[in-house]
């Protein structure tokens, strides 16, 4: 009886490591320089992040962005553009709440969703070309 659920399992074993295959080779993903500058409001965005999202399942690129403007390497081609602006505040004031617990700071981004969550923002980033994505914001 052991030798028996000793063999099921070995041939299971081997059944699912036919079925599952070899993993495909990883490919260099192409990346070229990409730079610029964003404003919310006609302001230099202090801080934030920005992010260049292929959306094809190769991993996305995200650049800090300090004093309004941002550098980095993004992969080539179509790229969704996600832009946050992080700020602490209680949940005293994000909640209108008050008592024990209310006075801890969390992050709250600065930006409409439009900007990151919900964004519709495209740039193609093309191989030998400047690259450089200048982004206006409004907050309202």
């Amino acid at each position: 009886m052991r030798v028996q659920r000793l063999f099921v399992f070995i041939a299971f074993f081997l059944l699912s490591a036919l079925l599952i295959g070899c993993p495909k080779p990883v490919t260099e993903v192409k990346r070229v320089q990409v730079s610029g500058k964003v404003t919310l409001d006609d302001k230099v965005l202090t801080t934030g992040k920005i992010t260049f999202d292929p959306a094809n399942g190769e991993p996305p690129a995200s650049f800090d962005i300090l004093d309004g403007n941002y550098e980095g390497k993004a992969p080539v081609g179509k790229n969704k553009i996600m832009i946050t602006a992080f700020e602490k505040v209680s949940m005293k004031k994000k909640m209108g709440f008050d008592g024990p617990g209310y006075d801890k700071e969390v992050d709250e981004n600065r930006l409409p969703p439009r900007y990151n969550v919900k964004s519709e923002i495209f740039r193609e980033v093309e191989d030998g070309q400047e690259n450089k994505f200048n982004f206006p914001l409004r907050s309202n």
